[in-house]
């Protein structure tokens, strides 16, 4: 017998081409925050039962896809990390448009299964702490920095 996979709506697609589907269909930054010159997200994933992956920055600007979904760095593990709350909370904050420029720091852990824990139905082990920055349209030149 096997065991249930999650499905979503691209199920029949591998998890890889699911995201890049996901992330061609997203509208570019610009459209969805017309006030954001740019966002930089820090990414660093912890794991206590493997190495740990190398962080990731990703640096978006007007023309990127508003897509804030990482994939798993665990190369068995269905999961992702979705920050498109924690994103959406730091630019719409008001103290962001006090200040000028909006930080939000956060964690969340993997709810994906690797693929020698799927039969015990165990969630992936990983863990994500994560930084985005942000800056308004004129100010996105000093943050690149």
């Amino acid at each position: 017998m096997r065991a249930a996979m999650r499905k979503g709506p691209l199920s029949s697609l591998p998890r890889r081409e699911q995201m890049l589907v996901a992330r061609t269909r997203t509208p570019a930054l610009r459209i969805v925050h017309p006030q954001i010159g740019l966002v930089r997200i820090e990414l660093t994933f912890n794991d206590l039962s493997a190495h740990t992956p190398s962080p990731q920055q990703h640096t978006l600007y007007p023309a990127a896809p508003a897509f804030f979904r990482f994939a798993c760095p665990c190369t068995d593990c269905d999961g992702d990390f979705d920050l498109s709350a924690a994103v959406k909370t730091a630019l719409e904050s008001s103290g962001w448009h006090k200040r000028g420029t909006g930080t939000t720091t956060g964690s969340l852990p993997c709810q994906g299964a690797r693929l020698h824990d799927r039969a015990g139905n165990k969630t992936c082990s990983m863990k994500l702490d994560f930084k985005l920055v942000a800056a308004p349209v004129k100010q996105k030149q000093e943050l690149a920095r």
